[in-house]
């Protein structure tokens, strides 16, 4: 019974290891980075230092009476001494910051002096050059902690209270000297022999576990030595809560850990998704409407994200029509937003910023103009600038997406019915006279809207909010609106509809804006897919332009709906874009094809010919 009650406390421990694993991510700062071997740096000391680093490894040699600094006995030279390269920064540090290493007070670091030959004379050498340095063995912010070669536990007592000693998990030690104790550190390899990649097996996992807790519960800190040094690695031993990483790369892990806040999302707003008929998905019959929904700068790593943060729900993983959509332009591997919606508007690659235009610079057609010849109506929408690359590549032509001014003049000129979205610089005094002159009702907010009658442009500043900053249900509300006005025209319609701000997630690495306005824009597909489901004749699409950030998805838990991720850039990239489709003849979107084929496939649901 005994055996069987252990048993169920170790489960129950290690679920709730589990559970708070998304917890232990945030807990991270450079202050838990070590920098193993730091004198084998370019610049050693300072590069750990001006990284914030909470902790550097120096091994020493005693020779002529001074500790040299090397990893090995041929390596040695009487220019890199342990005062040298470290405590006399060190010491400088502390004078500069009145008393404290760092600027911040709050901040510490821990010096593990690594002894590599006879401890007692090493350490007899040491206490002689700290006697130089009292500002450092006062400073409450530094720890020099003795590893390698150190006395036994009961001689402790026999070395001044500001050294410390490395601890050894298999000892047992007594009260008085665990104080002296600064941490515990272990053999990595002799522990496990997991590489670093994938994750651990089970029983290696509970050794690295049992490690971490054994160390915790006598209040002091862990770190392993020889333990793998790159991302995946140190997001297992993150999630295990051990407490200092190790590593040599010290811009990497800086760059990895300061980011965490940025690449980290828990999702607090769960909901159900929209449940599909598929009764009309993938038949053979012409459409009389397409909603092509846009999440700009996203492919599977984005929406898997969202996926995940939504406890594995989303609309857009409903439709079952999946493929790829080259994203390349007419001159770059890499496209921008203009040439990636122009080829979904016209059919044909251009030139990155072109907007609406070939590569030489002349108007195309687009699908909007098209299909008015056959008495449908367009509505656009965005939660960008009105005059935006994505909106704009369905009503305007340019050679320059930066050209606000005569791109919304374009829109007077469209068979557009309804553009709405954000606030744009191209709003000029002649601009808004044009507008008035072509009898458009121009608004400039959403919620002024009580039912579309004519052509109608709605420019509102809360379209370009965030999602986190209080846009609220605009998304939907503006699906809404123009869905129940194109809805009443018999011969059809078109419908674009651009959630422009998870490409700006991915622009400045941020997963929360980039996740939360997904979910936000997932809403949406919810809706088109319903309102297929209802309508019978229309064609609902997914399809990005672009990817941005370069995501890839390092853990995560679709139980408990948090993602951690990490971005390899900060623009875009040439990976393909998912695509979507539900509804008649959604099958057509399967496959790996060009961006160009969205526009040929839509207008083969149409049934128009071009």
């Amino acid at each position: 019974m005994m055996k069987l009650s252990k048993k169920i406390a170790a489960v129950l421990a290690f679920g709730l290891f589990a559970k708070n694993q998304a917890q232990n991510y945030l807990k991270y700062t450079v202050g838990n980075a070590h920098s193993h071997n730091d004198y084998q740096q370019e610049i050693p000391f300072w590069q750990a230092y001006y990284a914030n680093f909470g902790s550097i490894e120096v091994d020493v040699f005693l020779v002529k009476g001074k500790l040299w600094v090397a990893h090995t006995e041929k390596e040695l030279l009487p220019n890199r001494t342990l005062e040298s390269l470290y405590l006399d920064p060190i010491s400088k540090q502390i004078k500069l910051n009145q008393g404290n290493i760092y600027s911040d007070a709050n901040k510490k670091l821990q010096l593990l002096i690594d002894i590599k030959q006879d401890y007692k004379t090493s350490l007899s050498a040491l206490v002689s050059a700290l006697r130089k340095y009292p500002e450092i063995t006062s400073c409450p912010g530094v720890k020099i902690v003795i590893t390698g070669g150190r006395p036994q536990p009961g001689d402790f007592k026999n070395y001044p209270n500001y050294l410390f000693f490395d601890g050894d998990l298999d000892t047992n030690y007594s009260e008085d000297q665990l104080k002296r104790v600064g941490i515990f550190s272990a053999d990595f390899q002799d522990l496990v022999k997991w590489n670093g990649k994938g994750i651990p097996r089970d029983e290696e996992t509970e050794k690295i576990r049992r490690a971490v807790e054994k160390a915790h519960a006598q209040h002091r800190q862990i770190r392993f030595y020889g333990a793998p040094d790159f991302t995946n690695a140190w997001v297992n031993l993150m999630d295990l809560g051990v407490d200092y990483i190790n590593t040599d790369h010290i811009p990497d892990l800086k760059k990895f850990i300061n980011t965490i806040p940025k690449n980290f999302y828990k999702n607090t707003k769960e909901y159900e998704v929209y449940k599909p008929t598929y009764k009309t998905d993938k038949t053979n019959k012409k459409v009389k409407n397409v909603i092509l929904l846009i999440p700009d700068g996203t492919s599977l790593p984005q929406y898997y994200a969202a996926f995940t943060a939504n406890k594995g729900k989303l609309n857009v993983f409903n439709m079952k029509s999946t493929g790829l959509s080259k994203t390349n332009s007419s001159n770059a591997y890499i496209t921008d937003s203009a040439p990636g919606s122009t080829a979904f508007a016209t059919g044909i690659k251009t030139k990155n910023t072109f907007v609406g235009v070939d590569d030489q610079g002349k108007a195309l057609a687009q699908i909007p103009d098209i299909i008015a010849a056959k008495g449908m109506v367009s509505g656009l929408i965005s939660t960008g600038d009105v005059t935006d690359a994505t909106p704009a590549d369905f009503y305007a032509h340019s050679d320059n997406r930066n050209s606000s001014e005569p791109i919304l003049k374009d829109f007077v000129s469209s068979k557009t019915k309804i553009l709405i979205g954000g606030p744009t610089s191209g709003l000029s005094r002649e601009n808004v006279q044009k507008i008035k002159d072509a009898q458009i009702d121009f608004y400039q907010d959403l919620k002024s809207v009580r039912k579309i009658k004519s052509r109608t442009l709605v420019i509102d500043p809360l379209a370009s909010q965030r999602i986190t900053n209080g846009r609220g249900n605009w998304l939907a509300d503006a699906f809404d609106l123009t869905l129940n006005d194109l809805k009443e025209n018999k011969k059809g319609f078109f419908m674009m509809v651009e959630a422009s701000q998870t490409d700006g997630g991915g622009h400045s690495n941020n997963l929360e804006q980039l996740v939360t306005e997904l979910l936000d824009f997932d809403h949406v597909v919810g809706k088109a897919m319903k309102f297929a489901d209802e309508n019978k004749e229309t064609l609902v699409i997914v399809v990005g332009d672009h990817e941005t950030g370069g995501l890839t998805l390092l853990d995560g838990s679709l139980k408990e709906g948090w993602v951690f991720g990490n971005f390899s850039t900060n623009d875009h990239t040439s990976v393909p874009s998912s695509v979507f489709a539900y509804g008649p003849n959604s099958q057509e979107f399967t496959g790996l094809f060009e961006n160009t084929e969205i526009f040929s496939k839509i207008l083969e649901a149409y049934g128009i010919r071009k």
